[in-house]
């Protein structure tokens, strides 16, 4: 499998896992189920994605990816369609009903399944291997402290306690988000919506993850504005080789940032593959639905 980023102006990224490589991440029939359930939807429904029965809903039906080294996953769908559900699910927000999730990180070959691992472990997968940028700042920043000890909070987390390491990680993080030094000790409050996005990617890449996880991270922001962290990202991930799974219901996001996608509706899976192949050849009518509303 081979995956071609091109970058306008720039040499094309290529990002080219091969047969014997191992993902860095592996989930394996995802599902969250929203209320209490009856006999009938103790699994995800074969269609649709509420119970007949009961009127339960699943935010996610047997979601199934792999994420590997150095790759841009994008997961695409309309509102309600599950991506958030998904997000909220990889990150621990939230416990998902069913399913597996992998991870093998640093060369690791005991790989436990993550979301039945314990409360510590999954707070070290957090803290060391994982960063993460919400659709809403105020759910990834603490607004009333200063951006820099925002980023000392993570690196804390992450076992690092030396004050000198963790000023100067702060000053060069902000100062490659094109935050200037001089307001490095500000609270995110004072800051407009695309500066706190990029207080909070700069969080997020503190404590160097292997993997990064951009809910919607975009939306709301102007156009200028939207265009300078796309580029922001773009340029982590060339520089970095950090995996990422970028989630968006803008299909050119995903067109600007990722390897691969997966279309998501109703909870489910409804196509995937390479990002140039399903934007130039949709083949579910949903996604062919998608791509004729962005052009």
């Amino acid at each position: 499998m081979t995956m071609m980023k091109k970058h306008d102006g720039n040499p094309p990224l290529a990002v080219q896992p091969k047969e014997e490589e191992a993902p860095l991440l592996a989930a394996e029939k995802i599902g969250k189920r929203f209320g209490p359930g009856c006999a009938a939807c103790q699994t995800p429904p074969s269609n649709g994605n509420v119970c007949p029965q009961c009127g339960t809903s699943w935010g996610c039906c047997d979601i199934s990816f792999k994420l590997y080294p150095g790759e841009i996953l994008g997961i695409v769908g309309e509102s309600g369609s599950g991506k958030s559900t998904l997000m909220r699910c990889l990150n621990f927000d939230e416990k998902p009903t069913c399913g597996t999730l992998i991870l093998s990180a640093d060369g690791d070959d005991d790989c436990v399944d993550l979301l039945s691992a314990s409360a510590q472990k999954q707070r070290y997968i957090r803290n060391h291997l994982m960063g993460v940028v919400y659709q809403n700042p105020h759910l990834g920043l603490k607004m009333s402290i200063s951006s820099s000890g925002n980023i000392a909070e993570k690196l804390l987390a992450a076992d690092c306690y030396h004050v000198g390491t963790i000023r100067s990680r702060a000053a060069k993080l902000l100062e490659r988000m094109e935050i200037p030094p001089s307001r490095m000790d500000e609270p995110p409050k004072r800051f407009s919506g695309g500066m706190q996005q990029r207080v909070q990617i700069a969080k997020a890449l503190a404590n160097r993850p292997p993997i990064l996880l951009l809910d919607e991270v975009t939306t709301g922001l102007d156009l200028s504005v939207q265009a300078k962290v796309l580029d922001l990202i773009r340029e982590i991930q060339h520089d970095m080789r950090v995996a990422m799974i970028v989630v968006s219901h803008d299909l050119g996001v995903i067109r600007m940032l990722s390897d691969r996608t997966l279309v998501l509706r109703q909870g489910r899976i409804v196509e995937q593959g390479l990002t140039d192949q399903i934007l130039e050849d949709p083949q579910h009518p949903y996604t062919q639905l998608l791509v004729h509303s962005l052009l």
